[in-house]
């Protein structure tokens, strides 16, 4: 976690009042970094309203709602809806990875049986050419406790800082193999004895929703924009896909992909209470 900032009063202002903004919003990502976890917040959230008070006038109208919101703010959430205001009223996007996670990840009391499953699925990406996709795919490899993830062609590797931001963490926890070509993955998956089933929509794909996926399993997820290479397509035993009931046909790999591996995992189990 980045150092706490604190700004005198002096130093504050000798800043310029567009840098004055600035300062009062790199503040406000400090003090969001520190909502998800157990720090205190009474001396970042002084320091802040501090500055809001130095500002030159006139005091922008965003601001003015700043200051009322953190001085009345009752708890995080109320604290994280002011800061959301101000920052969206500034210009600012919130992305995914951008924002702080809640503490206290750590084992949990998993299903033996949902952790068997997993134990014997793995997951294929053919040719992603996001980062930020193939982190995702990291996260949910690690939620389930999949075997293992396979990285073909360009696929970005947890080397790479793009695929950090959406790994949130995850890929030390993921066993993975790189592989030059998917082909070499399928063979490699095929003396494994996996099965293989190909995430695509083809006309013979099943839903996923309605899929007895057996095991050991490898998944195959495909390019985001041409799907999966048809000599690889042509390899796969099992063609499953999501239905979807409006205008697009698809959606995102690495959501559609997790949505599949977690009907694959728990799909099978039935209801526990």
């Amino acid at each position: 976690m980045k150092p706490l900032a604190h700004f005198s009063r002096k130093k504050f202002q000798a800043l310029s009042p567009e840098h004055q903004l600035k300062a009062i919003s790199r503040l406000l990502d400090r003090l969001d970094e520190r909502l998800a976890s157990p720090d205190p917040l009474t001396e970042l959230i002084s320091n802040i309203k501090d500055c809001l008070a130095w500002i030159t006038p006139p005091l922008p109208e965003s601001a003015q709602a700043l200051y009322a919101a953190l001085d009345t703010a009752g708890d995080r959430h109320q604290i994280s809806a002011a800061i959301a205001r101000y920052q969206t009223a500034r210009g600012i996007e919130f992305r995914d990875y951008n924002l702080s996670q809640a503490w206290h990840d750590g084992p949990r009391e998993a299903d033996p049986a949902a952790l068997a499953r997993a134990s014997q699925i793995l997951l294929i990406l053919d040719n992603l050419r996001s980062a930020f996709n193939v982190g995702s795919i990291f996260r949910t490899a690690e939620c389930l406790s999949v075997k293992e993830v396979w990285l073909c062609g360009v696929c970005a590797d947890p080397s790479d800082k793009a695929l950090q931001k959406t790994a949130m963490g995850t890929t030390e926890r993921v066993s993975w193999r790189r592989f030059a070509d998917t082909l070499e993955a399928v063979e490699a998956a095929k003396r494994e004895a996996y099965h293989l089933c190909a995430l695509e929509t083809t006309p013979s794909a099943a839903s996923v929703f309605e899929t007895a996926f057996p095991l050991p399993l490898a998944i195959v997820a495909g390019n985001e924009s041409l799907g999966i290479d048809p000599n690889v397509l042509s390899q796969c035993e099992m063609h499953v896909s999501l239905p979807v009931q409006g205008w697009k046909n698809s959606l995102n790999v690495a959501v559609a992909l997790a949505i599949c591996s977690y009907q694959a995992v728990f799909g099978g189990l039935g209801t526990r209470k």
